[in-house]
């Protein structure tokens, strides 16, 4: 797709939406562009619904409205990375990768988090991170369809650690809910409305991973995605645990949190090693999408961070 993709003859309403979501020049428009990606979340997710409900599974990019914004909004992504910038080899992909991601760590938003944060914003952080945590697993069996090797058994070790290696107790989604089933209550407690999250940067965040997941054409970008992810996750986490241990938060709750301050840790390594030197030496044209997937991950959380921190902040501004 090019930044020319042309919008489907059925959908001509969106024209104006889209332009103003996701320019070509200018600024996009905030409020377009929250309800366009939290129009694309809410199809996401229809397609991680339980057996019970295949019914209502959408077919996928049946819906022309759905597919004219995907197609604009991976272009609008596509337009903000600077091919130049990207690893043209193998052997530079290390060190060009290594890099990005300790530069995305947030260090000073992490050390908010552990020494200033109060109860409701770091409750506030937490319903953010509940877009891309509550589908971490599903979205890890994706994007293991299709690999082989030792990339397929990288990515299903760290799927059984997702399954909490075969302890229902232990599942990661099972215990991000019991934390976020604390931190809602706290919210609630204090007044707080949750519908601040509501922002274009929030949805962008969690919807990059389930397109990139979701569709088969892009799963080098979802590797290369999740890598970074994996990559650079565990100083937020400790950073979690430090500020809750600050402010009392019982040590059950954090229990997510805590087991992937190590996890990720290792899973960044076994990540590197496992799914991304068997690949990108195989082609310039995977390294090219893997690296993609990389860059754009980092710029869209970078946001994401950003405007969630703003957010926290008002809490106690006002």
């Amino acid at each position: 797709m090019t930044a020319t993709t042309p919008l489907p003859p059925t959908v001509p309403a969106l024209s104006k939406q889209l332009d103003s979501a996701f320019p070509l020049a200018g600024l996009p428009d905030p409020g377009t562009r929250e309800a366009l990606l939290g129009r694309l979340h809410q199809h996401y997710v229809s397609y991680m619904a339980g057996p019970e409900d295949f019914a209502r599974i959408p077919r996928l990019n049946a819906d022309p409205d759905i597919r004219a914004i995907e197609e604009r909004w991976l272009d609008w992504e596509d337009a903000q990375v600077d091919l130049g910038d990207l690893p043209q080899t193998g052997a530079a992909f290390r060190d060009w990768f290594l890099t990005t991601a300790a530069d995305h760590t947030q260090p000073e938003f992490c050390d908010y988090l552990a020494k200033e944060a109060s109860l409701e914003e770091m409750a506030m952080f937490f319903m953010g991170e509940e877009l891309v945590d509550s589908k971490f697993d599903d979205l890890m069996a994706m994007v293991q369809i299709g690999t082989e090797g030792h990339t397929k058994l990288t990515i299903a070790e760290n799927y059984w650690d997702e399954m909490g290696e075969g302890k229902i107790e232990g599942v990661h989604t099972r215990m991000f809910e019991h934390s976020a089933v604390y931190m809602r209550a706290r919210l609630d407690e204090a007044g707080v409305d949750r519908g601040r999250l509501r922002c274009p940067e929030a949805f962008e965040n969690a919807c990059l991973l389930l397109m990139y997941g979701i569709h088969r054409h892009l799963n080098p970008r979802a590797l290369g995605a999740m890598g970074v992810l994996e990559q650079s996750a565990s100083p937020r986490f400790q950073a979690m645990v430090d500020g809750c241990d600050r402010l009392g938060v019982p040590s059950d709750v954090i229990d997510y949190q805590r087991v992937h301050v190590h996890v990720d840790a290792d899973h960044g390594a076994e990540w590197f090693q496992g799914v991304f030197v068997p690949l990108v030496d195989r082609s310039p044209q995977l390294l090219r999408e893997i690296s993609i997937g990389v860059a754009t991950r980092v710029r869209v959380a970078n946001a994401y961070y950003r405007r969630i921190w703003s957010v926290m902040r008002e809490l106690t501004d006002h």
